[in-house]
């Protein structure tokens, strides 16, 4: 999966990659590991989440949904960016 978005709070845009994508090395992008999974993330968008996976690991699968542990699964990862995040604009490989 691979999506593109913008965080309005920091005014930056930001690239997270999952998958075969996590391997390709993009300027201004580095890794960020958790249990086991390995994403690639622009600067700012990775410290944001090992903030979040260090003090605040939970997030919501959608608006009213009950909270659930903030993982770097794609259906997590995507829900964490979309409800904690926002700014989502696109969306490659969207695991549903």
């Amino acid at each position: 999966m691979q999506v593109t978005g913008f965080d309005d709070r920091l005014g930056t845009g930001y690239v997270v990659s999952t998958s075969p994508h996590a391997d390709e090395d993009v300027p201004g992008s580095r890794t960020v590991r958790h249990d086991g999974v390995t994403i690639r993330a622009t600067e700012g968008l990775a410290a944001m989440l090992e903030d979040a996976l260090a003090h605040r690991p939970t997030t919501r699968l959608g608006w009213g949904g009950p909270e659930v542990p903030l993982t770097l699964e794609d259906a997590t990862l995507l829900a964490w960016l979309r409800n904690d995040v926002g700014g989502v604009v696109t969306i490659v490989g969207d695991p549903g």
